[in-house]
């Protein structure tokens, strides 16, 4: 089991959403726009934003003007906050063995291995939170 490759696509697509803004080409990206010049399908980036706007983290313009800009300062926006939108509540590891004998030591290895995996998805949920989008920006514009 592993998280989708939307997780990958959602961050790059919020760090041009507000890089673009950033640099004052747009108000709000356009949605098109994000979608070709990251080569993402557009249905895919419509799941993406669709997620990332029911999580608060982006907000959205119809119209001729209209696209798609952070809901608050880039500096405000975790990796996590995006891994959350995009992958919600779905474990990174699955842990139920099924394991056919009982006892003992065939428990303690089934929660043993629980311990382990959800133990590695909290380290790693820790570290997403300590990196912001404004630090990803930060670090792609030192050029």
């Amino acid at each position: 089991m592993s998280y989708s490759l939307g997780f990958s696509q959602a961050i790059a697509a919020t760090i041009y959403i507000a890089d673009k803004v950033a640099q004052g080409y747009f108000e709000f990206t356009p949605t098109a726009q994000l979608a070709q010049n990251l080569n993402i399908p557009r249905p895919t980036v419509a799941k993406i934003l669709q997620s990332l706007n029911y999580a608060g983290i982006i907000e959205t313009r119809e119209g001729a003007k209209g696209g798609v800009r952070l809901a608050k300062p880039a500096d405000q926006v975790t990796v996590l906050d995006i891994f959350m939108a995009i992958e919600r509540k779905r474990p990174l590891f699955q842990t139920r063995l099924n394991i056919q004998v009982t006892g003992k030591k065939p428990t303690l290895v089934q929660e043993s291995i629980s311990t382990l995996l959800s133990d590695a998805e909290i380290a790693m949920k820790n570290s997403l939170k300590q990196t912001t989008i404004a630090d990803l920006m930060a670090a792609i514009n030192q050029e």
